[in-house]
């Protein structure tokens, strides 16, 4: 058992007792108070293994699905996106320089002269104008933009790792997909074998019309099987390669069988793993980091919003020229050329009330953000708990149907041994071969409701293995 294993065994008992002491609501939070003191002199935690670390073919998968499926070159096009704008609210620090300059050929009928006069009006006006103070207003805004650039780089890390939880359960589905046609196929040839030996048996009167109408129909329904298990089998061929960008795995490409879980060396960790993040004071995941992140938005919009109605400041230079000349004399000219710098003042000093009814908006929100904020966090402690519960119910399933396959192998070698000593026939045999491979599809099941569970609840807590493949950038 070794030192942990006598210590898990030992709280084991006393949790009891100790749950009734201290007025805790459930196992996990005194787990939780334990996780609290012993981690304090324990090292970092192992992760549980999932399906991609004991299956070489799905960890390719999942590496080129996370740089070539559609699903990611989106998120990478949005987060681009996010940059972009990011840079943009950061420009607002710089100066702008602008101006407009035009030249004009015309005709003017002046009152103190005669007749039309021929000009030339040459115009200019260049500046530079820079944002001195706005209470703060820039600064809040390329906040905000930082903010939602690492909310996207969140949804990015989420989207990984939804993209890799589906890539998995397309990939489990398709291996039972495979297994299924196998055994459809199976199943099918023995029909077409047994309506061929009820055919031979009436050509020698052995057998009767209805026998062989039930072998038919028989023959049919097993045909009609291969055909679905054949679509289902495509679909999710299909599905798995639309998901990740790669091409469709073949009959022969695809494994039959998909590893057990290694779930008595996962059991610890996972208590562990839970329990740590449910000792955290304010436990947190992606989609709750996000909602804070948004709040903080709020809170900054709400200032910006307090601060409209108050006075702008801004700093311009520039030159500016006006030259008109007339031809009819060189000196009937006119032309002023100027320098200048100064303050720029801009104030909305009333405006119906409208800011004071948007900062009611605003602090209105601001309450909601932090009311749906607390319902998250209640609600991801509620899912990361049943998740862990579950599991565990999960595990147990995987332990039996394993047996239950165990079982029908040893079945299976029993009569085959029993046909060699000539006490069973080959259609006894092929009857527990059929049972071995339900036998299969129950435990392939099986684990497949343990490893989705596995993923999700990895998920939940932000430790599920994909995440350390998210490029930095």
């Amino acid at each position: 058992m070794g030192w942990p294993g006598f210590y898990c065994f030992l709280f084991g008992l006393m949790t009891p007792y100790i749950l009734k002491k201290l007025n805790l609501r459930t196992h996990f939070q005194f787990v939780a108070l334990l996780v609290g003191f012993g981690l304090m002199s324990s090292p970092v935690l192992a992760q549980p293994l999932l399906l991609e670390s004991v299956s070489p073919q799905l960890s390719g998968i999942l590496q080129q699905a996370l740089s070539q499926s559609p699903r990611m070159m989106i998120r990478n096009a949005n987060a681009a996106a996010a940059y972009a704008d990011m840079q943009t609210a950061r420009s607002a620090r710089l100066p702008t320089v602008g101006g407009s300059a035009s030249f004009q050929k015309s005709r003017e009928d002046r009152g103190d002269l005669f007749g039309s006069i021929p000009t030339d009006r040459t115009y200019y006006n260049f500046s530079i104008d820079q944002v001195l103070f706005k209470w703060g207003e820039v600064a809040r805004n390329i906040q905000n933009a930082e903010i939602r650039l690492a909310i996207d780089e969140g949804e990015t890390r989420k989207a990984y790792a939804l993209l890799a939880s589906e890539v998995r359960t397309a990939y489990i589905d398709l291996v039972r997909a495979r297994r299924g046609l196998e055994r459809a196929r199976f199943a099918l040839s023995l029909n077409e074998s047994d309506l061929k030996e009820i055919r031979e048996k009436r050509d020698q009167n052995l057998a009767s019309d209805f026998d062989v109408y039930n072998a038919e129909l028989t023959q049919q329904y097993g045909s009609y099987n291969a055909g679905i298990a054949e679509d289902r089998f495509q679909v999710a061929s299909a599905t798995l390669s639309r998901l990740t960008g790669t091409p469709r795995l073949s009959f022969e490409e695809v494994p039959n069988d998909i590893p057990t879980p290694a779930i008595g060396d996962d059991a610890e960790i996972i208590v562990r793993g839970v329990a740590q993040f449910l000792s955290d004071a304010e436990p947190t995941n992606i989609e709750l980091i996000a909602a804070l992140e948004n709040l903080k938005i709020q809170q900054n919009n709400l200032k910006n919003t307090e601060v409209s109605l108050r006075p702008k400041f801004t700093v311009s230079a520039g030159v500016s020229l006006d030259d008109q000349a007339y031809s009819r004399s060189v000196a009937d000219r006119y032309q002023v050329e100027s320098q200048y710098v100064g303050i720029n003042l801009s104030w909305s000093i009333f405006d119906g009330f409208a800011t004071k009814r948007r900062v009611r908006s605003h602090l209105s929100k601001i309450r909601a953000s932090e009311i749906r904020i607390e319902n998250m966090r209640r609600e991801l402690i509620d899912n990361v708990e049943s998740h862990a519960r579950l599991l565990k119910t999960l595990a147990l399933a995987v332990v039996i149907d394993e047996r239950k396959l165990d079982s029908a192998r040893l079945q299976l070698e029993a009569m085959i041994e029993s046909e060699a000593r000539g006490e069973a026939s080959e259609a006894q045999i092929d009857v527990l071969r059929l049972g071995v491979h339900d036998a299969v599809g129950a435990a392939l099941y099986a684990r497949h409701n343990y490893w989705n569970k596995l993923s999700s609840l990895l998920g939940l807590i932000d430790q599920d293995p994909i995440l350390n493949r998210v490029p930095s950038n």
